[in-house]
């Protein structure tokens, strides 16, 4: 399994499916996680991508999932080093001219913060700019309120212990801390360069009833690239959950989607 380190101090495993070769479509897909959800979690998903064609290339976010050490409060870093030092070397895993970062929620962040630096291509699932007001009633109450949760535990416990209330595993303190600066105003400037300079190319899928990542919020966040399309998306009846995260667990309506767009307008 290859391996990069991490700001020279942790070892990524990175894991590449590769489709059978009379289908590769020598397209890569470099996917990126949500918060707290380990990558072994999309591993359906992952293989609808595959029998498609397209390359994946995926890791866990240093110090998560299966990657040690396991994250306590001596580990911090926030979305500036993802942008600068986890981004870089796992898109320099691809073969294939042809690549795209997939982000689902925090990795569509990411993603997309990393495509208005660059100009790559992102393609973005159920996710959103964070902002209080792109929500509407109890869902903006609930923004405030999970600001001032997630606050207090960070100081207590010097990492985000997600596993204590219900919102995934472990984070560190950076990322929350970027999570909740966005949360409060909408913004990203705690990015090192210009997030307008014209640059960003977006494939967006907000899926409806996703009380996480409403269609204000998709449509916000596309807003940063240059260039974006956003796309509204029905799950089946029999996905039950929140639609934020229960598409993981029958993943092939979100596969023909993405594998659609980019046969349609990307080829």
């Amino acid at each position: 399994m290859p391996t990069f380190t991490f700001k020279k101090q942790y070892s990524v495993n990175v894991h590449i499916h590769k489709p059978e070769p009379e289908h590769d479509r020598e397209t890569t897909l470099v996917f990126m996680t949500a918060i707290g959800v380990p990558l072994q979690k999309y591993g359906q998903f992952f293989e609808h991508l595959t029998t498609k064609g397209y390359t994946v290339i995926g890791a866990d976010y240093p110090c998560c999932g299966e990657n040690e050490p396991q994250l306590d409060r001596s580990v911090n870093y926030n979305y500036q080093d993802i942008v600068s030092h986890f981004i870089p070397p796992l898109l320099g895993y691809s073969e294939n001219k042809k690549t795209y970062l997939l982000g689902h929620s925090l990795g569509g962040h990411m993603a997309t913060i990393y495509s208005a630096l660059t100009d790559i291509p992102v393609i973005a699932v159920a996710t959103g700019n964070l902002h209080y007001k792109n929500w509407q009633g109890w869902g903006r109450l609930n923004i405030l309120r999970a600001i001032a949760i997630f606050k207090p535990l960070v100081i207590i416990y010097g990492y985000f212990p997600g596993y204590k209330i219900g919102f995934g595993d472990r984070e560190t303190k950076g990322i929350m801390n970027d999570w909740c600066h966005t949360a409060l105003t909408g913004r990203y400037d705690f990015i090192k360069g210009d997030l307008n300079a014209g640059k960003g190319r977006g494939l967006y899928f907000y899926i409806e009833g996703d009380s996480y990542a409403p269609y204000k919020s998709t449509q916000n966040l596309a807003n940063l690239c240059a260039e974006s399309t956003l796309i509204s998306v029905k799950l089946p009846e029999r996905i039950t959950g929140n639609p934020h995260g229960a598409w993981i667990k029958d993943p092939d309506i979100i596969a023909r989607h993405i594998d659609e767009q980019l046969r349609n307008h990307c080829d």
